[in-house]
């Protein structure tokens, strides 16, 4: 299976415009490893065009580590190391650290209890990224829901609130924003008499939805599992007014490849 982009999910993986935010949701059993994966691939390959700053990626993950992205996007030819190297790729660990003492970290959010110094310790590493050199910053937030089922900001009941102000302050600092997401049913629509974890999260990543400005929904088949198919991606972009709905399938195989396709192909 190619480890290429495919090319029915090209238009979608090209630089965004200004103040975008693009929304990836997963489900449990339905990751989107792959697919952001191939955001970070698209964008760090955008080809430079004289007189437009060229583009970067902060990302900064909250349940994966350096080593697994490195590893995942070594396989679609991609050395972070190299566009690091380069001053186009800087990762905040947000996994390893995250609830040490605060002190240097040396790219470990640290104080995970104190969202304005997660949102600090992301602002140095933007400015970082950006020094002496004015590129259009692509900020990556793998899994920040983590943060409101983790911390206590706001009284516990806040914790949504509070993560979503943080996103909102750090989105003005970039060029555009990639941001995924747990979507599990029991989660996005808790029950009659919801945990406050269930009702954070629930408000945390609808209100998410309703701001983003293209949305990718991984899930399972309906019809249960399939040999030849992973799972369902809906694609749901709006601009200028005009509301675009895209339902493909697809299948990850191995070393990092990945199928994207209609139904009946």
């Amino acid at each position: 299976m190619s480890t290429t982009t495919p090319h029915l999910l090209e238009p979608y993986l090209s630089l965004p415009r200004e103040t975008s935010l693009i929304v990836l949701s997963s489900i449990l059993g339905a990751s989107t490893n792959w697919l952001l994966a191939r955001y970070i691939h698209s964008y760090l390959k955008t080809p430079s065009v004289e007189g437009e700053p060229e583009v970067a990626v902060l990302l900064a993950s909250f349940l994966r580590d350096y080593p697994f992205f490195q590893q995942t996007l070594s396989k679609l030819s991609l050395d972070l190391d190299s566009e690091a190297r380069k001053g186009r790729f800087a990762f905040v660990d947000g996994l390893t650290g995250l609830f040490l003492p605060s002190q240097r970290s040396g790219g470990r959010l640290q104080d995970g209890d104190d969202l304005r110094a997660v949102q600090r310790q992301i602002g140095d590493a933007l400015a970082g990224l950006d020094a002496g050199r004015k590129r259009r910053v692509v900020l990556v937030l793998d899994q920040p829901d983590f943060l409101v089922a983790s911390t206590s900001a706001g009284g516990g009941e806040g914790a949504g609130i509070a993560v979503r102000d943080v996103i909102l302050d750090l989105r003005e600092k970039v060029h555009s924003c990639v941001v995924t997401v747990s979507a599990d049913d029991p989660l996005v629509h808790p029950p009659v008499a919801p945990t406050p974890l269930e009702t954070n999260h629930s408000w945390f990543v609808l209100s998410l939805l309703h701001e983003a400005d293209m949305l990718c929904a991984l899930r399972l088949l309906d019809t249960g599992t399939a040999k030849d198919v992973s799972g369902v991606v809906r694609i749901t972009s709006s601009r200028d007014g005009e509301t675009e709905d895209r339902e493909y399938l697809y299948k990850v195989g191995g070393h990092g490849g990945a199928k994207v396709f209609e139904r009946g192909q």
